[in-house]
């Protein structure tokens, strides 16, 4: 990957939050359990190398399923995709776990970095976190050609990394599509008004969630 090219991030957006604050595109909550790559003295930021795989990685527990516009929310705001770019000299402190080189050089398997055990891939992040490394490079559980980062943000300097502008997921858009198609989710179109045969009808986008 190019160090100057845009990473991306599927979060609930509220337009009205101050960057930093919970629902902006920049929040991370300082306490995580679900992560693979969690480390115990930092939050980690999730990014994905691409928009489709970024919203996949929203859309992952839907596999299978079929899902409408009030899916693509969260805690009762809209998800929203954003791009964030980081600085050129961030990028030699992110560990690229996808160059064979690097895993040799820090000794890590790469059945470990592969395994569904937390406590094992949870460990080798946090290994590398006290080594002073700022992030890590892996691919997709998803895919093979999907790459994602992770950045231990307590290693991320002021500026380090800048926030786009957020846009509402939502059927028509690209990577949407793109995702649902490659793992499998169907995406049930809005019912046409009667006597409106060019026009849909759509929901709000701040619509009560549906549970899956």
């Amino acid at each position: 990957m190019h160090p100057g090219a845009a990473l991306w991030r599927v979060f609930p957006w509220d337009p009205a939050a101050p960057l930093g604050a919970p629902f902006s595109p920049s929040y991370v909550p300082t306490a995580q359990s679900a992560g693979r790559f969690d480390v115990e003295s930092s939050p980690a930021l999730y990014l994905a190398e691409s928009p489709e795989h970024a919203v996949a990685e929203r859309l992952q527990r839907f596999r299978g399923q079929q899902i409408t516009a009030d899916h693509l929310t969260e805690w009762g705001r809209t998800l929203a995709l954003v791009p964030v770019r980081r600085a050129d000299t961030l990028w030699p402190r992110i560990v690229d776990l996808c160059d064979a080189r690097e895993l040799v050089r820090f000794g890590i398997a790469p059945d470990t970095l592969a395994s569904r055990d937390l406590t094992r891939t949870r460990a080798m992040a946090q290994a590398l976190y006290e080594q002073g490394q700022a992030g890590l490079r892996w691919w997709s559980s998803l895919s093979g050609d999907w790459h994602g980062v992770v950045l231990f943000l307590s290693r991320a300097e002021p500026g380090d990394l800048a926030w786009g502008e957020p846009e509402p997921l939502r059927f028509d858009l690209p990577a949407l599509v793109a995702a649902a198609a490659a793992i499998g989710v169907r995406l049930l179109q809005p019912k046409r008004r009667a006597g409106s045969p060019g026009r849909r009808q759509m929901r709000s986008p701040n619509a009560p969630r549906i549970p899956a």
